[in-house]
Formats: structure tokens, sequence, C-alpha cells
């Protein structure tokens, strides 16, 4: 499987903002494109309107003066094109002007570059034209005290050019600014990781037994969450190393002395002279290795349960069932002490939880309590319903434990002194912790048979 490469965080924050301002660039652009258009337009057509009436106010007297000192008054004149215009200037643009008589529909004056034909067919007012191949925009103005009509007009192509000039000047810094502030991005961001870095350059030269916390007085705000999750679980791993260390050293200890019993009576049997010591020692090797055994596997129990945080796959459990098949599988052990096992009716407890902890559970109390019981005895299991928990109760008729040592039977191989039953310490332990897996609770008390009585309480279903 290909192991795809981390995308980086520096990489992402660039694009990201680089885009957003980009995008924003962009729209706030076209935003200034429509809006500095609209503005010139309105602009030109103030400086159109106020050019036909300048037009209309000096062409009445012009031409009242041609048309008294030229025989034969109706011929058209030319008048210079850069009427209106501003020459000489960056943004010069061409203004053309005709003025016709109302009355006959002649053309008096036009400009040198204005076409023969009339610029608009509108008399008064504005409107979009194609004069000589192009757009323009034309004005018209009829005068109230004279028959004369002025029509001024200007290419669409020299507003444009202003228009994108004002666009383009205001634009390109923006434009050119952009590889500036991705740098600066770049810069920023990798400063303000650097903080990031230098915990992972700490964490990577950790070894691993240093699980001290980290300081956090040098961490931003946002690395906060962070550190305080690491130092959590360096305090759950030393934990975890701690009781690791514990149990391998009570463990060795538990196993040492079955071991110097086994090969003391190996010994014996060894050295024996006849066949009924040999066999005897022969049979207390075989006790040995069965205390041994038991050992090893509460042992390997409880250090599948150690590690554990929670409980993986877990399912609705009929403790009623369990409790069944717990009771049939120790019935033999129960047999050969003459001691009567039973199930309270009615039994009825679900529980949500895993089925195999549950039957360990079930077997370590039962088990516990057939040890501990004389012969002739009797041990009760009751499930049933109080509220929305389900308890589970294991009663005997042995010697109890006394109220202050109840507390001290949880703990790994502990086990009361005089005690003529075999065991190892740790159901008990076992126990408990399958029950705090199960987010329940467990308490010792005195049985009505005389005896102990374990009860826990788990959440039903």
């Amino acid at each position: 499987m290909t192991r795809q490469t981390p995308r980086s965080i520096r990489a992402r924050l660039l694009a990201i903002l680089l885009s957003a301002t980009g995008g924003v660039w962009l729209v706030t652009t076209t935003a200034s494109y429509l809006d500095t258009r609209h503005e010139v337009g309105e602009m030109f057509d103030a400086q159109l309107a106020q050019g036909a009436r300048t037009l209309l106010s000096l062409s009445s007297h012009e031409l009242s003066e041609l048309r008294g000192t030229e025989p034969g008054g109706g011929h058209v004149h030319f008048m210079p094109d850069d009427l209106g215009s501003v020459t000489g200037r960056r943004h010069e643009h061409r203004v053309v002007y005709q003025i016709w008589s109302a009355g006959s529909g002649k053309l008096l004056i036009r400009s040198d570059q204005a076409p023969t034909r009339a610029l608009s067919e509108i008399r008064y007012g504005f409107s979009d034209q194609r004069v000589q191949g192009q757009r323009w925009r034309i004005y018209s103005l009829s005068g109230k005290d004279s028959d004369l009509i002025v029509q001024i007009g200007e290419s669409y192509r020299d507003r444009d050019k202003l228009i994108n000039d004002a666009v383009l000047r205001t634009s390109l810094p923006m434009l050119f600014a952009l590889p500036v502030l991705g740098l600066f991005i770049w810069f920023g961001v990798g400063r303000s990781l650097a903080p990031l870095t230098r915990l992972a350059r700490e964490i990577g030269s950790r070894a691993p037994n240093r699980l001290e916390p980290m300081q956090e007085t040098a961490a931003p705000q946002e690395i906060t969450p962070l550190v305080d999750a690491l130092n959590h679980l360096f305090d759950r791993l030393q934990q975890a190393f701690d009781n690791e260390r514990r149990f391998t050293a009570d463990a060795a200890h538990e196993l040492r002395t079955p071991l110097a019993a086994l090969r003391t009576q190996a010994e014996v049997a060894l050295r024996a002279q006849d066949d009924a010591s040999r066999a005897q020692s022969l049979r207390q090797v075989l006790r040995g290795v069965d205390r041994a055994t038991r050992l090893v596997e509460q042992l390997l129990t409880l250090a599948r349960l150690d590690p554990e945080t929670g409980l993986q796959q877990t399912a609705p459990v009929d403790l009623c069932a369990a409790a069944m098949e717990t009771l049939a599988e120790l019935a033999g052990s129960a047999a050969q002490k003459r001691i009567e096992l039973s199930l309270s009716e009615p039994c009825d407890g679900r529980v949500d939880g895993h089925a195999a902890s549950l039957a360990i559970l079930l077997r370590n109390l039962v088990d516990n309590a057939i040890r501990y019981t004389p012969a002739g005895g009797n041990v009760a299991v009751t499930v049933r319903h109080d509220g929305a928990q389900v308890v589970l109760e294991v009663a005997d008729s042995g010697a109890g434990i006394p109220e202050e040592e109840r507390q001290r039977v949880f703990d790994r191989f502990f086990r009361r002194p005089g005690s003529e039953a075999t065991g190892s310490g740790l159901g008990l332990s076992i126990v408990r912790r399958i029950v705090e897996l199960h987010h329940g609770a467990i308490e010792l008390d005195r049985a009505a048979l005389g005896g102990l009585l374990v009860r826990i309480r788990l959440p039903g279903v």
C-alpha cells in the first residue's frame, strides 16, 4: 500500500490565503470596473450635454452672421474637431458634432471628421449608434428659440480606453503585490509553526523512559490542547509502565515459591528409598504443578486485562445463562467437597458487555467460593434486576472475610494469613478489573449463609 505524502500546513494556508485574497481582489476589481464604467459614462454624458448646449448657443449667433454676410446661405460650414476635446493630455478623446436645420432638414455645420448623414434620428436625448463601423454615444438637442438641432457624439472606444486605463492602474499594484503577500504568508506561517516544530523535535529526542510532563509556558494557545493531550498520554504510559514493573516483580516473587517447592519435591522423589515415599513426593509435585498452572493462568488473564482502557466488541450478555454454564463447569470441583451449588429462581439479567470477560468473572467468583467453603457447605448465585442495574451475587457458607480486610483482598497476590485454601491471590483483583471495564461496582458483605457475599452491580440493557 502506497503511503500518501502528508500535506504541509504551511502550503495549505498559503493556498487558502492566496486564493481568498485573489478571489476578493477579483471581485473587488470587477465591482470597481463596473462602477468606474458607470461613473465615467455619466461624466462623459454630462460633457456631451454641456457641449451640445454650448454649441447650440454659439451656433445660433454664428449662423446668423454667416447668413448675413454670405450670399446663398445654407452651405455646410466646417469647424475644428477639437471642440469639446482635451488636446495634449493623456486621456484625450475625440468629439464630433453636427448642426442641422430643423425646418429644412439640411446640415448647416459639422466638425471635420463628422459624417454627412445624421448621427442620430433622435432629436432630443441620448442614443447609441453605429458611426463609421464603431459604436458611438450620441446626444441630440433642439433649440427652443431657433430651428437648430445639435448632435454631438464620441466613440465608445475612447471611453473604454479611459476606463480600462483607470482600472488597470488601480489593479496592477495588487496583482504585483500577490507574490509579495505569498512570501510574507510563507515566512509568517513558518515562524508561527516554529513552536510546533520545536515540540516535535523535543518529543523525537526523548528517551523511551522520559515520561515527565512537557512545559506549556512557551506553547501558543492553539498548541496547548496538544501539549495537554501529550502530557495526559505520558501520564497514562507512566502508570502503565509502573503497573508492568510492579506486576513483573510480584509475578516473579509469586512464581518463585511454587517453583522452589517443585524442585524440592522433585529432589525428594529422586532420593526416595521406597516406592511409597517416591509416590508421595510425585503427588506433591503434581499439586505444585497444578498450583503453578493456575497461577500462570491468572497472571495471563490479569496481563490481558490491565492494559485495556475499555471493552471492544461488546454485546448483550445473558448473565443467567453464563452463570448456569459456570456452575456446570465447576460442578465437579464442588462435588469433591460435597458443596451444593444453586442458582436462584427467578433469574433475570442482561448486560451490555464482553462475554468472555464476564465468564472469567463468574468462574473466579464461584471457584473462590468453592475453595474457601468447608466440605458440605453451600454456594448460591443470584442474578436479579434492581432498577436500571443488574445485580450479581455470589454467597457461600465459609468463614467470610473480616470487615477490616475486605479492601485488601482486592490487592494482587494478597492472601489472608492462615488460609488453608490454595490460590494465587489474584482472583478478586481480576474480578474488580472486569467490573471496572464494565462500568460497574463491586462490594463485599456478610452472606445470609454465614460466609462471604460478593455483590456486583452492572448497567442493564
